[in-house]
């Protein structure tokens, strides 16, 4: 059986269902194949090991993840995987859509950041930052003040400073859903054994490719208030390329030269800002007025 989606500019087809993405193909989209198999071919001749569980070539990406799953990525088209035995649906989802559809967008040439991007008054604004340290609550945060969001974890920038919308939902923690008033009943985890869920956006999600104005760089600090200070320079080549989803996939893939580029032309394209918030205790309503305040002023 197939199933068709949409997401990232692209027709998914593919041999399994994924959770609350938008169904349907478009015909002017092109289309990315996933599908299981049994076995893998051989690397491209001059491939090379990334790390313990990644080999990658121009336009291939290998990962194999012990006990979890395999996946090959190539040519930004098609995505094979082979789970481990006794693998649960939903975490092959979450690898297949996090660092499985990654590779793919790498491949099919956007600048791929960690982060969330949320549309505010026709422009985009992206939250980077290491995982926990809160860009899925700040995201879900603007959505509940009327904002809508368009990517979740991935977000995929195109030569024209554009996001390419993602997937229509965000991951929550369940300690950040309670904190965000979202009830968690009824919606599917993320994974099995964790308190962590999908909280659907709906009529909250932009589904248009939408001009980046605003990268945010989330930070916790030791101070009690929330601080939002412009990045210069260097500092901003520095903070997209420590954003950069799946970083050592690029050399890789044999991307480091155009990578280079990609940032070097978003760098002149956007401000970059540092926004820092209090270590102990999350004070999301003053992050929410700062970075509200800043995406909306000239």
């Amino acid at each position: 059986m197939q199933y068709c989606y949409r997401a990232y500019g692209c027709n998914l087809v593919s041999d399994i269902a994924f959770e609350q993405l938008l169904t349907g193909t478009d015909a002017a989209f092109e289309t990315i194949t996933i599908e299981q198999c049994d076995s893998f071919a051989d690397p491209p001749k001059g491939a090379r090991r990334i790390g313990p569980s990644v080999i990658a070539a121009p336009n291939y990406i290998s990962l194999d993840i012990d006990g979890v799953l395999r996946f090959v990525a190539e040519n930004g088209t098609t995505l094979r995987y082979r789970p481990y035995e006794n693998l649960d649906p939903l975490s092959l989802q979450v690898f297949l859509m996090g660092s499985g559809l990654g590779s793919l967008l790498m491949q099919r040439n956007f600048l791929v950041l960690h982060g969330n991007g949320v549309e505010v008054d026709g422009n985009c604004i992206i939250c980077v930052g290491p995982s926990g340290v809160g860009k899925s609550t700040t995201a879900a945060g603007l959505m509940r003040r009327g904002y809508r969001v368009m990517s979740d974890d991935v977000c995929a920038i195109d030569d024209h400073g554009r996001l390419v919308p993602g997937v229509p939902h965000i991951k929550l923690w369940q300690e950040a859903a309670n904190g965000l008033s979202v009830d968690t009943v009824g919606l599917s985890r993320v994974r099995p054994e964790m308190e962590k869920f999908r909280v659907p956006m709906e009529d909250a999600f932009c589904a248009d490719n939408t001009p980046v104005k605003r990268i945010y760089v989330l930070a916790p600090h030791e101070t009690d208030t929330v601080t939002c200070e412009a990045l210069t320079g260097l500092d901003i080549f520095t903070a997209l390329q420590t954003n950069t989803y799946r970083l050592p996939f690029i050399d890789g893939l044999g991307l480091s030269v155009d990578h280079f580029q990609k940032i070097a032309a978003l760098s002149q394209r956007v401000v970059v800002k540092t926004v820092r918030r209090p270590m102990a205790g999350f004070k999301l309503d003053e992050l929410l007025d700062v970075l509200i305040a800043d995406a909306t002023g000239d």
